[in-house]
């Protein structure tokens, strides 16, 4: 659940996929546009969730990417208070159904992968899904959304990402940099497991004895917090489905943890620019 794969795919089986999510955006824009239907029906149709943040509180919420000298440091005692404030209003206001598959998703390592391997064989289409993914899908969709409406910051996350089997340590920084190119897109078909902490992901990451797992840092204000403020070291986020990212950059970033220890990862920099039709006058 904590590391997403990285696969070699052909140029005619990228463009073939890029293809279909394009279609897929369009059939929502189209949605977007079709009179007479509430925003209700609107976001029941939709194929991808919609983007749902309350306006910016203040410029200094955004939260930028850290330049590649900057240090990754724990995240504060109040950015975790506030977030977890956040999440506990976002989730006292779920229905039952909502919260539970929320949950499950988060709990259970076999549902995570059943839904998100079904989304991924989908290229994110939810109307290709079964009737009770679709479902469990949706309600979860609805969850992350009910914590954006009610979140006016930015994040910075962190999520590990495995390369194909023949990479090792030596061979990881160049593949990086070679794969993922400033300007190139990233999409996220399924639901991602991220952490606002470099080092936690690191302790995510395992027994990484071949030194294949790098990490994406991304800037966005979509997905909830699901993490707990001072008590524990844990500030897990949920991002949603059907993301487009654009790659900032790559480098070797050195992170610290509240023990001072402290390492360096293979940092793959992405920023959200997920489209989004002009839908907000109808939201």
């Amino acid at each position: 659940m904590a590391t997403k794969v990285a696969q070699i795919v052909s140029p005619g089986g990228l463009d073939a996929r890029a293809e279909e999510r394009g279609g897929l955006r369009e059939l929502d824009s189209m949605t977007e546009s079709m009179p007479g239907l509430s925003r209700q029906q609107r976001d029941r149709a939709r194929i991808s969730p919609r983007a749902t943040p309350a306006p910016l509180g203040h410029q200094a919420k955004q939260r930028p990417l850290p330049a590649a000298g900057q240090p990754r440091v724990p995240f504060s005692s109040r950015q975790k208070k506030a977030r977890s404030k956040t999440r506990v209003s976002a989730q006292d206001s779920l229905p039952d159904a909502q919260y539970q598959a929320q949950r499950r998703l988060m709990t259970s390592p076999s549902q995570w992968s059943d839904v998100n391997e079904a989304l991924s064989a989908a290229t994110g289409d939810v109307g290709a899904l079964d009737e009770r993914t679709a479902e469990r899908v949706r309600r979860v969709d609805r969850s992350i959304q009910a914590y954006e409406k009610v979140s006016d910051r930015g994040h910075v996350l962190y999520a590990n990402v495995s390369m194909p089997p023949w990479i090792n340590h030596t061979s990881l920084p160049q593949f990086v940099a070679r794969n993922f190119q400033a300007g190139d897109a990233v999409d996220f078909d399924r639901f991602t497991y991220t952490t606002h902490q470099l080092h936690e992901t690191t302790a995510h990451a395992g027994e990484d004895r071949a030194g294949r797992v790098a990490v994406f840092e991304i800037q966005t204000r979509r997905g909830a917090y699901l993490g707990h403020s001072d008590s524990m070291d844990d500030t897990s986020h949920l991002l949603p489905r059907g993301m487009r990212f654009q790659v900032v950059g790559t480098h070797q970033a050195t992170w610290t943890d509240p023990q001072g220890r402290s390492g360096r990862r293979t940092v793959i920099q992405l920023r959200d620019t997920t489209p989004e039709p002009s839908n907000q006058e109808m939201s």
